[in-house]
């Protein structure tokens, strides 16, 4: 609850809805005090101080809900996206195979080992690699953030080991998919194989460029002892 509460207050002061109840509390108290000098002079003070007082507090949820959505700039209103639409900076950086597949350069990068390519959700498009230990969820500390709510903030893990690709359920509230099927534990991943979090969908990517080189490399160590004997 406190952590709800915590982000509940980062994003008031992110959108500036705390400046905005402040400059408002201010901005009426002036009015008011204006009011009870010039009501006398208008008489029925009393109906008067009423109805200012209504129209006050009548605007007040509405001058939140609206710097909730919009900031005042020199150009006018500005539209304050949500948070989930801003790059995840923590996040490790997409593979960019897939940027440059639209502009048919897709070939001039070579990649060689494990991918993971997000097929929907909020990182849609992106491609990532996995050379390490890549943690999945919600918290904007994950490797990958998917910012849903049904995701939980540390989700799943998926790690290289021996070269295979596992992936780990990090006892998430609403399980981890593959082709599926809810895992339990760790599972082993295939080429082609899909992740899925509800309609988050990652699709598993073995290169094996960097396999056949070092096959490669070993075919011609042998060869070239072979040669000096």
């Amino acid at each position: 609850m406190s952590n709800k509460i915590s982000r509940l207050v980062r994003e008031l002061k992110r959108r500036k809805v705390i400046n905005t109840m402040i400059l408002y509390v201010v901005s009426g108290w002036v009015i008011l005090q204006v009011g009870d000098v010039v009501f006398p002079l208008l008489g029925n003070e009393e109906t008067h101080v009423y109805l200012l007082l209504s129209v006050l507090a009548v605007g007040f949820p509405a001058a939140v809900l609206i710097s909730w959505f919009y900031q005042v700039t020199p150009k006018g209103f500005v539209r304050v996206l949500p948070f989930v639409e801003r790059r995840h900076l923590e996040n490790i950086s997409p593979h960019p195979d897939r940027r440059l597949g639209s502009g048919g350069n897709a070939s001039l990068v070579t990649s060689s080992g494990w991918f993971v390519y997000a097929e929907s959700g909020p990182v849609e498009g992106l491609e990532y690699p996995i050379n390490n230990a890549v943690v999945i969820g919600r918290a904007m500390e994950c490797d990958i953030t998917l910012s849903r709510s049904y995701v939980s903030r540390g989700h799943a893990r998926l790690k290289l080991v021996d070269k295979r690709l596992l992936i780990e359920d990090l006892d998430s509230s609403n399980g981890t998919y593959v082709n599926g099927v809810k895992i339990v534990g760790e599972e082993s991943l295939q080429h082609g194989d899909e992740i899925s979090f509800k309609d988050v969908v990652f699709r598993v990517r073995e290169d094996r460029l960097q396999f056949q080189d070092e096959a490669m490399m070993n075919q011609t160590m042998v060869v070239g002892n072979i040669e000096k004997s």
